[in-house]
């Protein structure tokens, strides 16, 4: 089989491997559809947070794929089958996997495509448990951005806005137009979304958005005040790890409301806050790693019911040959590049 293989930062080829065979209660399954995005970018120059990556490896996290043959004592899918695959492997017996957190698993951090091998390679094998079946008719294409939809999902089980409420989403991103469509579910009263680049945000608009802010040119402050009658947003979601967005949010959410954090900074920049922002406003910060079991699961229900518009966000497909020109087309911001896929032949 074809896999796409990174030996070290910067070094990534195509190469030839035996298929992997599968062991009791795990399922081969053939890679068709496979989402990269920031992460993917860091682990192929080397940025990405020690201990949450291994070379060499196959990347390729978000993936979706056909059920090819199953191990013994599987019994929730069969051959044939349209799946998608929890990428986060977790032990399901320590304590937080017991309390429903799966991606916080204290058996370690064992991820698909960062530290062992992901849907870059013609067959993939998983566990039974990481897979989520899917009906024939589903588009293994759009399937294959549940990923960060489940992120998303994940985010928003932390903290669900109220109907009526103000949220803010910071970024205009994969993950900030995915958080947009899962806001819109809570009938909030307001949902503004700040970013730079018009086409982006006027997607947004078409998913829900009641409001769009190009913060290059208005003054975003005293359009939140204005918005939320001056109390500020009741939630924020910043997508994009950047210290400034994480200072921007932090300075729109009203006291005593909430703000989850769902980027990566691959530069590590230093926060500098006081504790007196936190405590005299009692705002509460939700980091977000990953999804939660729970969290795919509802988002691959919001999938299947239609609640969720993938379609639109691809905007790029490559096939593995061209695995650095996909990486490309995120690190040079090409103005079009929402989400990026590489399919298998």
């Amino acid at each position: 089989m074809k896999a796409v293989i990174i030996t070290e930062p910067g070094e990534a080829h195509v190469t030839e491997l035996d298929r992997p065979a599968i062991g009791p209660g795990e399922v081969l399954v053939h890679s068709c559809a496979v989402g990269i995005g920031e992460s993917d970018v860091e682990l192929f120059q080397g940025k990405r947070a020690k201990g949450f990556f291994r070379y060499p490896v196959i990347p390729g996290h978000e993936l979706s794929g056909e059920v090819v043959a199953v191990g013994e004592g599987v019994s929730n899918v069969a051959p044939g089958a349209k799946v998608v695959v929890e990428s986060i492997y977790a032990c399901g017996i320590c304590r937080n996997c017991r309390e429903g957190k799966t991606n916080l698993c204290e058996s370690g951090y064992n991820e698909l495509g960062f530290t062992r091998p992901g849907g870059l390679a013609e067959y993939v094998v998983v566990s039974a448990r990481q897979l989520h079946v899917l009906p024939e008719s589903a588009s293994l294409e759009e399937a294959a951005l549940l990923g960060p939809a489940a992120v998303v999902a994940h985010a928003f089980l932390r903290t669900q806005p109220r109907p009526g409420d103000v949220v803010v989403i910071l970024g205009d991103g994969p993950s900030s137009l995915l958080a947009v469509q899962v806001a819109r579910l809570y009938s909030p009263a307001v949902i503004a979304v700040l970013g730079f680049r018009a086409e982006r945000l006027q997607l947004a608009e078409d998913y829900g958005a009641t409001h769009t802010v190009n913060m290059s040119r208005e003054d975003t402050q005293s359009l939140i005040q204005a918005l939320s009658g001056g109390h500020g947003a009741d939630l924020v979601f910043e997508g994009t790890g950047h210290v400034q967005a994480i200072e921007e949010a932090l300075s729109v959410v009203k006291r005593g409301g909430s703000v989850l954090l769902t980027g990566l900074e691959a530069s590590i920049a230093p926060l500098s806050f006081t504790t007196d922002l936190f405590v005299l406003n009692q705002i509460s910060v939700y980091g977000v790693f990953g999804a939660s079991t729970a969290a795919w699961t509802y988002a691959a229900q919001l999938f299947l019911n239609g609640s969720l518009q993938l379609a639109e966000l691809i905007s790029h497909r490559f096939s593995l040959e061209e695995y650095e020109d996909a990486l490309d087309a995120i690190i040079l911001r090409h103005s079009r590049a929402i989400k990026v896929i590489m399919i298998h032949e």
